[in-house]
């Protein structure tokens, strides 16, 4: 019986060790800074992955009243003011842009984000078409090069090509 129970405790504390170092690979949620075109913090997004995919949570202040395109860029890089250091969508497959595009949506795409009348934004949405580490045939957000969420000045019309109107670069988080 002593043999048994030495054992046991072994197998459970082997397990659980096991089970510690897996969780310190595979992280359930990571958060990142968001900021604005002057390189300041004006929120935070943050990543959770799910059977169904990446769940995208952006909260902002200080941005214009309204709707805002908001995509995933494939470069983990957030050079202000313009954040053209992050690059283009997301789009391994080279879908059209837009979610309202019957030959799109990119990976990248999603719903405008919308400031209220005091300048905050609380967005969320699941992507389906990401992955934090390249899960289900879904590309990676923190792939080699990283990645960047990137809020834009103006509403995505959900079809114009490349990026439906949205305008000049205001916000962005390096995901890396």
């Amino acid at each position: 019986m002593r043999v048994f129970t030495a054992v046991s405790i072994a197998a459970i504390l082997m397990f659980a060790g096991c089970k510690s170092e897996q969780s310190k690979i595979a992280p359930e949620a990571q958060s990142y800074d968001l900021i604005g075109s002057s390189g300041e913090v004006i929120g935070s997004l943050k990543l959770t992955e799910t059977n169904q995919g990446v769940n995208v949570e952006v909260r902002a202040s200080g941005i214009a009243p309204g709707e805002h395109g908001i995509h995933l860029h494939h470069t983990g890089s957030c050079v202000a003011p313009d954040f053209k250091s992050a690059g283009g969508h997301i789009n391994p497959m080279k879908k059209a842009h837009g979610l309202n595009n019957p030959d799109g949506p990119d990976n990248a795409d999603m719903p405008n984000a919308v400031a209220n009348a005091n300048g905050d934004v609380l967005f969320e949405y699941m992507n389906e078409r990401v992955s934090l580490r390249g899960t289900s045939n879904r590309p990676a957000l923190l792939d080699d090069n990283g990645s960047a969420l990137v809020m834009h000045q103006n509403p995505d019309d959900g079809i114009t090509q490349p990026i439906g109107g949205a305008g000049p670069r205001i916000a962005c988080a390096e995901i890396n």
